[in-house]
Order: C-alpha cells, then sequence, then structure tokens
C-alpha cells in the first residue's frame, strides 16, 4: 500500500482523489467499530472451497439490522 502511494501521481489523478476525498464519509456506526477495534463482517465463500474464506464487511442498513439483532439476542 505504501509503495502506490510513493509512486508519482499526475495533476488530474491528484484532483480526484481530493474531490473524493472532499465528499468521503464513513458511515458513523461503521467508525463507531474501527474505534472499538472490531468489524462486524459476513462470511461469503462458496460451498467446496477448502482452505478460503472470503467475505466483506457490513456497513449501512444491513449492519443495522445485524446490530439490532445482536441487541435483542443479548437482552434475553
Amino acid at each position: 500500500m505504501e509503495a502506490a502511494s510513493a509512486e508519482k501521481k499526475s495533476k488530474s489523478v491528484e484532483k480526484k482523489i481530493a474531490a473524493r476525498a472532499a465528499t468521503a464519509a464513513i458511515d458513523p456506526l461503521l467508525n463507531d467499530q474501527f474505534n472499538a477495534g472490531r468489524l462486524y463482517a459476513v462470511i461469503a465463500s462458496r460451498p467446496g472451497q477448502s482452505g478460503r474464506c472470503d467475505g466483506y464487511i457490513l456497513e449501512g442498513k444491513e449492519l443495522e439490522f445485524y446490530l439490532r439483532k445482536i441487541k435483542s439476542k443479548k437482552q434475553h
């Protein structure tokens, strides 16, 4: 990752990156997870794929849904 940031970038690429950074926003729930040092994710590997685990980080409505489920489970 550091090697990619160390290489020279054209002015148009720098302009694109600056424009995206100005409008980029992280979901507050996702930010809370980063601060806690723990992320909720879903394993999405296909059957028969031994030794490999694919998945994705939960965010948005899906994250809210699972947080509600976890909270209701803890109350019972």
